[in-house]
């Protein structure tokens, strides 16, 4: 279950499931992404494994606090529900532990990858320096 934190993609406003949803509900993108992580968020706290059992797609609707929302997701593939409960496909790519971790990992791998191209180059000044201090005369 949760750390604290979910995963957001920074291209999530522009994915085609968003306009899937805002279109099916009236509502602006805006709203649909901010809708879509108050239902992540409440997925991360209840469940490990992306099922829910005993939920319906109406509960999803009380989480985004907006009517019609569960099916709007299930219309986009974001979410399904059979007669166990909901399924959030893909759970386990973005909200396991193991997931969180994947992607810290890479951050830092990102991160450090990136100072060490840094480090290698040095400030770019435009003006040539001799590679030892030792200058013959």
């Amino acid at each position: 279950m949760a750390n604290g934190w979910i995963v957001f993609d920074k291209a999530l406003p522009t994915k085609p499931e968003i306009s899937i949803i805002s279109r099916a509900l009236g509502i602006s993108r805006a709203e649909t992404v901010l809708a879509c992580l108050m239902v992540w968020a409440w997925a991360d706290e209840n469940t490990t494994d992306g099922v829910m059992d005993g939920l319906a797609v109406e509960d999803v609707d009380y989480q985004a606090r907006i009517p019609g929302f569960g099916a709007a997701m299930a219309r986009a593939g974001w979410l399904q529900s059979d007669d166990r409960g909901l399924i959030f496909p893909n759970f386990d790519r973005w909200n396991t532990e193991t997931a969180k971790h994947r992607l810290q990992k890479s951050q830092r791998q990102r991160r450090w990858r990136s100072k060490e191209g840094a480090a290698s180059t040095g400030p770019s000044t435009g003006v040539s320096t001799p590679a030892s201090t030792d200058v013959p005369r």
